[in-house]
């Protein structure tokens, strides 16, 4: 097998990760989710993103969502499994997820073979100190193609989260920090964090390490399941999918 171009990678993973905000932050979904009851979509978004973890504490939810201001992501929690529990909060979220494929991605080229190359990747890719990829990773995948596929996107987007999440925390870099570095202050006020914000731009190179060594990562955990020129495929077809969601689909919260 030959080796896998790490542009492909980051490609790929900037789509999928693109693509899987373009559901997390839509109006639809916001819609769906108050509907739903919870009292508010951050409520929803953390109850059904880490439902995965089961009943677990405020404490253990921040920690592993890692980027977020911590008090933000633990009254979240606590707010969403109020109205309804993990268990519960995830399936609703993953079939959330599988009817926005289905509204939005239906009659896109490539989805078959989106959701073949993806569950390669990852049926091959290790589940340890990668929770929240470990939870989603179990749960049954949708029959139809649209929605399928944008749970094996959703998948493989939780796959390099975790592995960004431990190259983050291995090179010291603060969250607040690679926020900054990465989309700006207001990203990072966003995220939960408040002002005043330390001043990041003397540690870009450490930021540009922790990208590197995440695609870096990714490319080996790719190369176990894919040639590279499904892993070029791959990439080629989320960036189609993306397109296809952002032209579709109603623009996302703060575009």
């Amino acid at each position: 097998m030959s080796d896998i171009d790490v542009e492909s990678i980051r490609t790929a993973g900037a789509a999928i990760g693109e693509a899987i905000s373009v559901f997390m932050l839509n109006p639809d979904t916001f819609a769906k989710s108050l509907a739903a009851g919870y009292p508010d979509p951050f409520a929803a978004y953390f109850a059904g993103r880490g439902g995965v973890l089961g009943d677990a504490t405020g404490t253990t939810v921040t920690a592993v969502f890692a980027v977020f201001e911590p008090n933000l992501a633990r009254s979240c929690w606590e707010n969403g499994v109020a109205v309804h529990p993990a268990s519960e909060s995830c399936r609703l979220y993953w079939d959330q997820l599988a009817e926005f494929g289905r509204t939005y991605l239906a009659g896109t080229e490539g989805l078959d073979r989106i959701a073949e190359l993806g569950e390669k990747v990852i049926g091959n890719a290790p589940e340890p100190g990668l929770p929240l990829y470990a939870g989603w990773r179990a749960m049954p995948l949708a029959d139809d193609a649209p929605a399928r596929a944008l749970q094996v996107m959703m998948v493989l987007r939780e796959l390099r989260a975790a592995v960004h999440f431990n190259a983050l925390t291995i090179s010291g870099l603060s969250p607040v920090e690679a926020h900054i570095l990465n989309h700006g202050t207001d990203y990072a006020a966003f995220m939960g964090w408040q002002p005043p914000f330390d001043d990041a731009a003397g540690k870009k190179d450490a930021y540009d390490q922790v990208e590197d060594h995440t695609n870096r990562r990714m490319a080996q955990i790719y190369q176990s399941a894919l040639s590279a020129a499904e892993a070029d495929e791959l990439a080629r077809l989320s960036v189609a999918a993306l397109a296809a969601l952002k032209a579709s689909a109603p623009a996302p919260v703060g575009a």
